[in-house]
């Protein structure tokens, strides 16, 4: 459907694209979504005489998109010097934008979703957020509008249906979601041409999967990579070690430590400060035998210094960004630094062989991408500095939030073209970047209202397609506390990427520093997440297959429930497994919602009516997890780190009912690490339970482990 300007081409019955001119997304590239539509399941748009574009549902209007402003100005010119004497913050709202698109709210209970990391509640209806990529450790909260990630992607709800929206495109721009005008949201763009896909369906599901065809598939890690990680800024050698031996010898789960930047020489990625951590090599092997991966962390900066291989390297190579036709250097780290231009492939293939040789020589397990907004100390990357790229000069302001997606999938092309999935980490990151890498959440502090917002703030990267994504335990700024410290591994312990980690300065937080009795509580929670671990990884299979989050609203599960549109503190994990845990301080009970069905306390076997709330008491070694009554799940007894090539027998907890209800589970099952599950290498149980005995099927026999499973 065309008029002179503006067109609306229907890709299948739950995606359009509207535009007037498309973006260019060659550099971060979409999935081909268009297939033949039957009639009766053609989407109903409509181009009204105003040049806007109605789509209708069964009940009636489900998207409006109102008359385009051009060359919008929005700008507070209210003189606010004398408050910022006092250190109020401005924020800036400049702008004459080349692009707005606006969209109407039909009224106040429609409800926003999405946009990424964003340290906020589920609903982001009345804030504003700005798709910019943006190192800032201090203390984030909803009102912060750029964090580190630009995920452009979002969802409404309202009463005649659900849409979701795209913006394919990496220039800087902002989303107001109803804060300057409460009955619209608005994408406004400096450079970004008019240009959007919109998806259509009767619930988020149907949403968040049309969105995921076209950005996906997000990485599918090794089974390892669901344990726990350990970490600060910076262990030693003999720090690490020690970490190691008491977790193995006290069995407390592991599988992973992680070294942060003093462990390189002057800050010089891929080097190692043999003074700070002497002979690293044969700790990262002696880790490796007792079954704890060792993940180290890099920057793309590099120092500046022709005595220094890859900086040289790279200077031979005109390898690095450039200014004015000149080598563009800031500082980070280590001083004066350069960036690399991950957007040439000769440029990729030269760091993607510096982090094979680093990992084999140094028996380095994963790579932790950090400081790759890009991050710099002597203010931002002007908007002129110049990528050479492989097709075409790509200037910063295009580059910025892209910049993490080719440092992310440079390194994870090092693991790939080795048969091994990537085991590798991002801060930074665009709406594709889950394809290569998992991430994390960036600098949080060690605050209750951070623990708080880091269930929504998961939750929502999930239903973006980052599902292996998750925050620092017990915060990495500010000192936690006890207290803090178990509730925080209580409310993420179903997370899909679990780190404990810290900062330098800080009070130390590994799980033995408050005594015995959190210790003790920190343990039992860390072995009841390794329980989870088959379901967790079967989990994460299916969201690769499919787009569905491991992590998610209740909302994803029971949309027609208004009671689930605004739980920020509870938790679908997959379709079966509901999770409630503390989030306020000094709290030992809490109201609990269990949406519709019967609802089984994993640990008293107590049954619940649902779509009714509950008062259920949490003393601080508990939390609320429930199942659905009838439901299967496979659990690993006794495992303190995870080797699948042992994995022999799995155990099955039924939530039972008095009817003798089952509700069986699709196992998914390979060897953990390798690429070979993309030919078919990999198994499909199913497993059931009928009279108190354990009934397991094969679905899909490609890897051809027999599993035992007991009850």
């Amino acid at each position: 459907m065309r008029t002179d300007e503006k067109t609306i081409e229907i890709l299948n019955e739950n995606t359009l694209r509207i535009y007037k001119k498309k973006n260019d997304t060659s550099l971060f590239g979409l999935n081909d979504v268009k297939r033949d539509v039957a009639k009766d399941r053609m989407p109903s748009a409509k181009l009204l005489a105003d040049g806007s574009v109605c789509v209708y549902g069964p009940q009636g209007p489900v998207f409006r998109e109102k008359a385009e402003i051009a060359d919008v100005l929005l700008k507070d010119d209210t003189n606010t010097e004398l408050a910022a004497k006092e250190g109020h913050k401005r924020e800036e709202n400049a702008g004459t934008f080349k692009t707005r698109i606006t969209a109407e709210l039909f009224d106040a209970d429609d409800r926003i979703y999405g946009l990424g990391d964003k340290a906020a509640f589920l609903d982001r209806r009345g804030y504003e957020y700005i798709s910019w990529n943006t190192d800032d450790p201090s203390q984030h909260n909803e009102t912060y509008r750029s964090l580190y990630k630009s995920v452009n992607f979002l969802m409404v709800s309202h009463k005649n249906g659900w849409y979701g929206l795209f913006y394919p495109s990496s220039f800087k721009f902002s989303f107001d979601l109803g804060k300057r005008d409460l009955h619209s949201l608005s994408i406004s763009s400096e450079k970004g041409e008019y240009d959007y896909f919109l998806f259509l369906g009767e619930t988020p599901v149907d949403i968040v999967k049309a969105y995921y065809a076209l950005i996906g598939p997000s990485l599918f890690t090794s089974m390892k990579f669901m344990g726990y990680h350990q970490s600060r800024w910076s262990y030693t050698n003999e720090e690490a070690k020690e970490i190691v031996r008491r977790h193995s010898e006290e069995g407390m789960p592991l599988d992973y430590i992680h070294f942060d930047i003093d462990y390189m020489k002057g800050y010089r990625v891929y080097t190692v400060n043999e003074d700070y951590v002497p002979d690293f090599a044969k700790t990262c092997s002696e880790f490796k035998k007792q079954g704890v991966g060792v993940i180290t962390i890099i920057d793309p900066a590099v120092k500046k210094d022709e005595d220094y291989r890859i900086y040289d390297d790279l200077c031979k190579m005109k390898g690095f960004a450039t200014l004015d036709g000149k080598e563009y250097i800031n500082e980070v780290w280590p001083g004066d630094a350069a960036y690399p231009d991950y957007f040439r492939k000769d440029v990729r293939d030269y760091l993607k062989n510096a982090t094979k040789d680093f990992l084999k020589k140094y028996n380095v397990t994963g790579i932790w991408c950090d400081m790759n907004e890009p991050a710099s100390f002597r203010g931002p990357l002007p908007d002129d500095v110049e990528f050479q790229g492989d097709a075409r000069m790509i200037l910063h302001d295009e580059a910025h939030n892209l910049y993490g997606e080719y440092m992310s999938k440079t390194v994870a092309a090092a693991f790939t073209e080795e048969n091994k999935r990537p085991s590798v980490i991002t801060r930074a990151a665009f709406a594709t970047t889950s394809r290569y890498t998992t991430s994390w959440n960036g600098d949080n502090q060690s605050l209750w209202d951070h623990l708080r917002a880091s269930l929504p703030q998961v939750m929502t990267m999930n239903m973006c397609g980052f599902f292996m994504n998750g925050v620092d335990v017990g915060g990495f700024g500010n000192d936690t506390t006890p207290e803090l410290l178990v509730r925080w591994l209580e409310a993420d312990l179903f997370m899909p990427y679990l780190r404990n980690h810290s900062a330098i300065g800080t009070l130390r937080q590994e799980p033995w520093c408050f005594g015995e009795e959190i210790y003790e509580i920190y343990k039992k929670f860390l072995r009841l997440r390794y329980e989870f671990i088959p379901y967790l990884y079967t989990l994460q299979w299916n969201a690769h297959e499919t787009g569905m989050p491991i992590f998610a609203p209740l909302f994803m599960y029971y949309p027609d429930d208004e009671n689930v549109k605004e739980i920020n503190d509870e938790v679908m994990v997959g379709d079966r497994v509901l999770h409630a845990p503390i989030v306020a301080q000094g709290e030992k009970r809490r109201v609990v919602y269990l949406p519709e069905g019967r609802w089984v306390d994993y640990f008293t076997g107590e049954s619940y009516e649902g779509k009714r709330s509950y008062i259920i008491e949490m003393p601080l070694d508990s939390t609320g997890i429930f199942v659905k009554e009838g439901a299967v799940i496979p659990l690993l007894k006794g495992a303190t780190s995870i080797e699948p090539e042992k994995i022999d027998e799995l155990w099955i907890y039924h939530a039972g009912s008095a009817d003798g209800k089952c509700i069986p589970f699709d196992l998914h099952w390979d060897d953990g690490e390798s690429m070979d599950y993309e030919k078919g290498i990999y198994d499909t149980v199913r497993i059931s339970v009928e009279n108190g005995e354990v009934k397991s099927e094969k679905i899909k026999n490609g890897y051809g482990k027999e599993l035992k499973f007991r009850i």
